[in-house]
């Protein structure tokens, strides 16, 4: 299985990127509300509808791929996953989720508090990285922007 992955241009405005991720973020909401709804079908961790739990599944597995592309994203900038990397990565995470969808695994209950908190100290943790990261970008721009004007001077122009 090979995985396709494409590197945001310089070319690729601010504005393009922020409706990339206003998509991404209605589609995460539709993908959320599925698995809520999904999860309210429930009765003691036994489905009453077949399609409900599938629903539910595909949206766990849906939200994995988000998160793996979030991560990957955190390592290379820019880096992204194609429609079709972005599939396949569902379908290999869907028996997973089939597995887990509908209530948390027995093994795993007693350390849910431990998840909960090191999911939040990690987004914190990603926030503050991804600000310094903006950060830093800000300063070599200005840093090069000086050095050009500079040179400008220098050279009498």
């Amino acid at each position: 299985m090979t995985m396709e992955a494409t590197h945001l241009t310089d070319e690729q405005t601010a504005a393009d990127a922020v409706a990339a991720l206003a998509a991404e973020a209605q589609s995460d909401e539709q993908a959320e509300q599925a698995a809520h709804q999904a999860e309210q079908e429930t009765d003691a961790g036994e489905w009453q509808d077949g399609e409900a739990q599938e629903q539910h599944a595909r949206a766990l597995a849906k939200m994995g791929v988000q998160g793996v592309e979030l991560a990957a994203g955190l390592i290379r900038p820019g880096h992204s996953l194609d429609a079709s990397a972005r599939a396949n990565g569902e379908e290999s995470l869907l028996p997973v989720a089939r597995d887990f969808s509908g209530e948390v695994p027995e093994w795993l209950r007693p350390y849910m508090h431990y998840l909960a908190a090191g999911l939040w100290i990690g987004g914190v943790l990603v926030g503050a990285y991804r600000g310094k990261r903006e950060d830093d970008a800000r300063a070599r721009q200005e840093a090069e922007r000086e050095r050009g004007q500079g040179e400008g001077v220098a050279d009498g122009l």
